[in-house]
């Protein structure tokens, strides 16, 4: 009876935080990965969503699964945002769009040049399995055209879609590339996509909630990285792609934003540690590390894989270098059934690389005795 009482007590609050949610700034992260394939992490893709406004940033490989797994319905979308136009950042889009069209919804579709003849380009290609779709709902590609807005991104002006106001500003990168921010009254969030150093960022980001960056330079688990990697080498002619570490901290530091949250990455498992650890160089609020269906909310909580939810500051103190892991934020992190301990399928990060020699008693799960042992 008490399991079953506990079990009512966790849905309703799952309940009333999702509830409480809609009513603030919400980004998900829909894919956290690379064009590396990786079956841990998605291509890059971002949900933005306030009360019934949601925009999509950037649709890389699976974002279509992950948003069937997030219950959002591609009908229900109000914008389609690109930062740039490299294949990972857009592959799927072709199929959502179309699923747009055949929706019904008004939606708006925006970024850096090149998005408006994609767009045209799509229509050109797929005009007869379009219209074939459309006529079995006795419509034609005619009477949908009117329900979606196609631009290319020049002027730095802001708009709106829904309540969400959008500003964006040009990044570094190889090409053309964007970054954006959302604002609802005093709320904030911002993407910056795939970017070398840019003076840019911090302007747009000034004092924003959550700062949602490229990952570059974050470090793998297992790996050993040499430090100066991670530093600015203003004597290179080489043309760089992404930031560093270094770079990175820099401009969360220059924004003043509360919340670092990295994505993009090329590997499963990061070194949360040892990122972070050279993050501090220069930053020191909260760093978060994206993973797949992570919920940030600007009410100040997290939700990862869409069951655990986390105050930034408790990851804060996880992510504090030095730190010894506190067993009850783990079990936060970790323990999906809510059993009091964490088993191997359960673990994650550093914790599931060593949990045999964590689990002292072979028994499959690490309990908090077994922890405190490993930590005297």
């Amino acid at each position: 009876m008490t399991r079953y009482l506990i079990l009512v007590l966790l849905f309703l609050g799952t309940q009333l935080s999702a509830q409480n949610n809609i009513n603030h700034l919400t980004a998900t992260i829909i894919g956290s990965g690379s064009p590396k394939y990786n079956t841990e992490r998605s291509g890059p893709s971002v949900l933005i969503t306030y009360k019934n406004t949601q925009i999509l940033v950037d649709m890389g490989n699976g974002t279509q699964a992950n948003l069937n797994k997030n219950n959002t319905k591609i009908k229900m979308l109000d914008g389609l945002l690109f930062t740039h136009h490299h294949l990972d950042h857009n592959e799927e889009f072709a199929p959502i769009f179309i699923q747009s069209l055949l929706g019904g919804n008004k939606i708006i579709i925006a970024g850096p040049k090149q998005t408006a003849s994609i767009v045209d380009n799509i229509l050109d290609i797929y005009e007869e399995d379009i219209a074939y779709r459309l006529s079995k709902s006795d419509r034609s590609l005619n009477d949908v055209l009117s329900n979606f807005k196609n631009k290319n991104l020049t002027e730095n002006t802001p708009f709106y879609i829904g309540d969400i106001k959008v500003s964006y500003t040009l990044v570094n990168h190889t090409i053309e590339t964007l970054a954006y921010r959302f604002d609802v009254g005093d709320e904030s969030i911002v993407i910056s996509g795939d970017l070398t150093y840019s003076e840019s960022l911090p302007i747009l980001a000034k004092n924003a909630d959550y700062l949602i960056m490229d990952s570059g330079g974050a470090i793998a688990a297992g790996s050993k990285r040499n430090a100066t990697n991670n530093k600015i080498n203003k004597q290179s002619t080489k043309e760089k792609a992404h930031v560093n570490l270094t770079e990175s901290s820099k401009m969360a530091k220059e924004a003043n934003t509360k919340n670092l949250v990295l994505t993009h990455f090329t590997f499963a498992t990061i070194d949360e540690e040892a990122t972070t650890t050279q993050i501090r160089e220069n930053y020191n609020n909260t760093v978060l590390y994206a993973q797949d269906l992570m919920v940030i909310t600007c009410n100040d909580s997290i939700v990862e894989n869409n069951k655990t939810q986390v105050d930034p500051k408790q990851l804060s103190e996880i992510n504090t270098p030095n730190s010894v892991p506190n067993f009850a934020n783990m079990l936060k992190r970790m323990d999906d059934n809510r059993d009091g301990k964490i088993s191997k399928t359960e673990a994650k990060g550093k914790l599931k690389e060593n949990f045999t020699n964590r689990d002292k008693n072979n028994d499959g799960y690490i309990t908090e005795d077994e922890l405190s042992k490993r930590n005297q």
